[in-house]
Order: C-alpha cells, then sequence, then structure tokens
C-alpha cells in the first residue's frame, strides 16, 4: 500500500515536505507514518497472509522508534500505539482502526495488531482464515487492481 502522505499535501509539493523511505514517512516534521505488516493466520499453512500497510505514530513513539531502528533489542520493546492508514479493500472502514505497533528484529517490518476485537479484520487476524478464504481474497485484490 502507499505511504499516506498524499492525503496532507499535493503531490507537487512532495519534495520539499516529504521524507519517504519504504519503511517510514515523515511529512513536515508533524505527521509520522511507518509501514508494518498485519498478519492473518491461514489454516493448515506455517505462512501467514500478510497485508503490507502504513500505520501514524505520534512524533515521541516515531523517535523512539527509530532511535532503536537497528538496535538488535528492538524487538524487545513494548507496543506503540498507532492507528491504520491504509485502507484494505476487502475488509469494510480500515481507516484509522486503532493498531498496537510492535517492533520485531532488525530487518524485520513491524507487526500491526487490529485492536477492536469486533472488526472483520481483527476476527481475521485473531482467528485465522481458511485456505478456501485466502483463494477468496486473493482473487477479490488481483480483480481489485
Amino acid at each position: 500500500m502507499e505511504a499516506p502522505w498524499r492525503e496532507f499535501i499535493p503531490e507537487n509539493e512532495f519534495k520539499q515536505r516529504v521524507d519517504l523511505t519504504s519503511d517510514v514517512c515523515f511529512v513536515d516534521d508533524q505527521h509520522f507514518f511507518v509501514r508494518g505488516h498485519i498478519e492473518i493466520p491461514i489454516h493448515d499453512d506455517p505462512k501467514p497472509l500478510a497485508f503490507s500497510v502504513w500505520s501514524s505514530l505520534n512524533k515521541h513513539s516515531m523517535v523512539h522508534m527509530y532511535e532503536r531502528w537497528d538496535d538488535p533489542e528492538r524487538a524487545s520493546d513494548p507496543p506503540y500505539f498507532g492507528w491504520l492508514c491504509s485502507r484494505i479493500p476487502i475488509y469494510p472502514n480500515t481507516l484509522h482502526l486503532k493498531l498496537s505497533v510492535q517492533s520485531r528484529a532488525p530487518g524485520s517490518t513491524p507487526l500491526f495488531t487490529v485492536e477492536p476485537t469486533e472488526h472483520p479484520l481483527a476476527l481475521d487476524q485473531h482467528n485465522g482464515i481458511t485456505s478456501e478464504r485466502w483463494h477468496q481474497i486473493a482473487h477479490q485484490l488481483l480483480h481489485a487492481s
């Protein structure tokens, strides 16, 4: 998913106002985002379905996460609070869902856990999905592009 900078500034101001890498996005040094994965376990499959999405973080959390980015012990940091800033087309109303943002070892993308447990995305993340459901999701995503 694309970083959410477009919500804040026009495209012609990108170079002056946005610092974007594949993992983080800063807009005007006021809006801070980190890319992470929402993983959905697939029953009878060792690999989960992973959505690569963006979460907002407050400045204090982003500074702390960024300072520890290469620290081998960062996975033991407590989770950060974030808001999901990516639409996931197969789930309703994913923008601004509460997230727990957990750092993992350097080289690994942070893990996002959806907080509102009644949301379909959170239910799938908690309970897992069948291989048949995984195929339905893949089909929906391919045809949504």
